[in-house]
């Protein structure tokens, strides 16, 4: 069981009882604290609470002060304001002062979700700060190393590349003395790793009069790897044709951008393996489409490259295929669940689920390029779907793309209420609904690629012919 500290700024004790037995039911080990004053809520504000639950308005403190003062503070700590009347307006209003949501008092049965979105969001802002500040630290680190390590600079003829002059960075990044490289040429000391890449540096300056910020790899006399950023020119000096040479040493740099490379994909790691986990919830309570999920993701993932998305187009399709039904984890089991057709009092239940996808996943800013599968895949290309009645190109690209996918894999398979479909009679009914629920350009391309595998003799449905 979860511990989960709660401030609760509420006056009225009947109110806080509901309030807590509702969240009980989450299976939270619940520690609360109540107030109704600003003094005892800033006082309770030090011990740091997971979550404040607010009333909007108490006889001598409101939730606009109170996310002030938690403002004024600097703490990032969710705050839900619950009130039994609140206006659009003030509902805009503590959203924008930073509040994580509202809920009305008579309708706490989306508490529980509420509160495990708001805890979730946070841990995402902790998880962005603590890259963010492991960032800060390398580029610190790397400034510093730069201003106690000045860049080395030489001075070589052209001709035939003896060194003439260098300078204690030189010295401190090479390993070498002065004295034992003046009057030696580059190729004799060795400093450079790759000969190759010398000779097309060497290239580069006698065709250009100049090379800026040519990444180089050296050896360092100990045998330490090197990689430097180099910039050159030529220059004459005492009559003859020279080159001034600068190499800053960036390895820190790479180490870092390595690192925070690495740190990055474990954070995209974690966010997948968290959005695969809401996927699996779903799929574990509507076990009538269990397999699905994979199969349209696959199934679209191969549709989103065969027009031509780009890798990272393909990541937030892939996202959003997953939470593509996330908003049904708000329908009730008897509508969800149901062995058989649902009425049309049920199915108005049922078209909200889009909206509650949007609610969900609308303040989630890795999940935005994604928003537009689960969102939008019911819309129709003729302007007859759900929620907002979308109509041809208004209708987002992934979303449109997704919804012949989705109604593919549907009708390929089982349901409670009806049997599979024959490809044949699934393409059928996909033609027939070209320039109704499907962009026919696009219903055109799906079906080449589709009959494309039919002709390689692939089992197209998975699990019908």
């Amino acid at each position: 069981m979860t511990a989960l500290r709660v401030l609760l700024l509420e006056d009225n004790p009947v109110d806080a009882e509901l309030l807590l037995y509702e969240l009980s039911r989450e299976k939270y080990d619940l520690r609360v604290e109540r107030v109704d004053n600003e003094a005892d809520y800033l006082q309770a504000l030090e011990t740091m609470p997971d979550i404040i639950l607010a009333d909007y308005s108490l006889p001598q403190f409101n939730a606009m002060r109170a996310l002030q003062l938690l403002k004024e503070r600097g703490l990032d700590i969710p705050f839900i304001v619950v009130t039994g009347t609140i206006s659009e307006e003030v509902a805009v209003a503590c959203m924008k002062q930073g509040a994580a949501d509202y809920l009305i008092k008579d309708r706490l049965s989306r508490l529980g979700q509420a509160v495990e979105r708001a805890l979730h969001e946070k841990r995402l802002r902790d998880a962005q700060r603590q890259a963010a500040e492991a960032l800060r630290i390398s580029e610190e680190k790397f400034a510093k190393a730069f201003h106690l390590s000045p860049d080395a600079i030489a001075i070589n003829r052209l001709s035939d590349g003896v060194y003439l002059e260098v300078n204690r960075g030189f010295e401190q990044m090479s390993g070498f003395r002065a004295a034992e490289v003046l009057g030696r040429p580059v190729r004799e000391v060795g400093i450079w790793r790759d000969v190759d890449e010398l000779r097309r540096f060497v290239a580069v300056l006698r065709a250009q009069g100049e090379v800026i910020n040519m990444e180089g790899h050296f050896v360092s006399r100990q045998g330490e790897q090197i990689t430097g950023l180099v910039s050159a020119r030529t220059l004459v000096l005492d009559g003859e044709e020279c080159v001034l040479t600068l190499t800053r040493d960036i390895s820190d740099r790479i180490r870092a951008a390595r690192a925070l490379e690495q740190a990055h994909q474990e954070l995209e790691s974690a966010y997948d393996a968290t959005i695969e986990g809401w996927s699996l919830a779903l799929e574990l309570r509507d076990q009538e489409t269990e397999g699905h999920t994979r199969r349209v993701t696959q199934l679209a993932l191969r549709f989103g490259r065969r027009l031509g998305l780009t890798e990272q187009e393909l990541k937030h399709l892939r996202r959003g295929v997953l939470l593509h039904d996330i908003g049904k984890m708000a329908i009730p089991d008897a509508i969800l669940r149901k062995p058989g057709p649902l009425t049309e009092e049920e199915w108005a239940i049922m078209r909200k689920h889009p909206e509650y996808a949007y609610r969900m996943l609308s303040n989630i800013a890795y999940l935005k390029p994604a928003l537009s599968v689960p969102y939008c895949h019911h819309e129709h290309w003729d302007g007859s779907g759900y929620p907002r009645g979308l109509k041809g190109e208004d209708i987002p690209l992934m979303a449109r793309l997704f919804t012949i996918v989705d109604v593919w894999d549907s009708l390929c398979h089982d349901r409670v209420y009806r049997e599979r479909q024959e490809a044949e009679e699934v393409i059928a009914y996909l033609r027939e609904q070209a320039g109704k629920i499907f962009d026919p350009h696009l219903l055109a391309i799906f079906l080449e690629m589709i009959e494309a595998d039919r002709m390689r003799g692939e089992n197209v449905c998975g699990s019908c012919g």
